[in-house]
């Protein structure tokens, strides 16, 4: 699993010593701030592969720290970002999400997990930028998968919010542990159209279906797409189905 430059952005001692041995252990560099605007300052600086932050820190909150650093114009946009919190919380959840963080870590970790999920994010990020700064040429059948993984060590959400950042076109094909089918079809980054086992269905119910899937595997190749309607973006069609999913869980 891919090792680099990790950036842990939280007040606890206690909780960023234990995460810096997790993840020195495993092979990475490890910076660590106390305050999100060290932090940012640090994330500009060193250009960290992953940066792990609190969502509750001393001078302003961790979702200022992934507005920030999702409006960089350099590629630390791109950077992957997980929130480190102290329960599940679906607004906080969503409020992430839209902020554009890829996945949550809730308090007390796991070892394996912690290592598990930031060499899968710093893997696929790596991957993408190959994929990304490649010459264009035409589509070959010899042409290798853009990457693929397993949704247990990563998310259907953190997937496609990558997609979107790096700014891919092909298909993402997913497969569920019950043998279902589902492909999303991405222009530049943003939705072009899904499919349920190759019949079109529409994007945002085909999310709420996908995004409770916690295992089976993911498939995605750079390629042309048509496209028959306006494309959306993945970051508001993705708030979107999680917002109508715990609507329907309060009703």
């Amino acid at each position: 699993m891919a090792t680099g430059r990790v950036l842990i952005i939280e007040q606890d001692e206690w909780e960023s010593a234990l995460l810096a041995k997790f993840l020195r252990e495993a092979g990475h560099e490890v910076e660590v701030a106390v305050e999100a605007r060290a932090g940012f300052d640090r994330v500009r600086k060193t250009e960290p592969d992953c940066i792990l932050c609190a969502v509750n820190l001393p001078d302003i909150d961790g979702f200022w720290v992934a507005r920030r650093v999702r409006a960089e114009p350099t590629r630390v946009r791109a950077t992957p970002f997980l929130f480190l919190t102290d329960a599940e919380d679906h607004e906080g959840r969503l409020q992430g999400l839209n902020v554009g963080a890829d996945l949550f870590l809730i308090k007390p970790f796991r070892a394996e997990e912690v290592v598990a999920q930031v060499g899968a994010l710093i893997d696929m990020a790596n991957r993408l930028k190959g994929s990304s700064s490649a010459p264009e040429g035409p589509p070959s059948s010899a042409r290798p998968t853009a990457f693929q993984g397993d949704l247990g060590q990563m998310s259907v959400s953190t997937v496609l919010t990558l997609l979107e950042l790096e700014r891919q076109t092909g298909r993402l094909k997913i497969k569920g542990e019950a043998a279902e089918s589902a492909s999303f079809e991405l222009s530049d980054g943003a939705f072009a159209g899904a499919l349920w086992d190759e019949t079109p269905v529409d994007v945002v119910e085909l999310l709420r279906r996908v995004l409770h899937w916690k295992g089976g595997s993911f498939q995605f190749r750079s390629g042309k797409v048509e496209l028959d309607a306006e494309s959306h973006s993945v970051s508001s069609l993705l708030l979107k189905a999680m917002q109508l999913e715990d609507e329907a869980h309060k009703s």
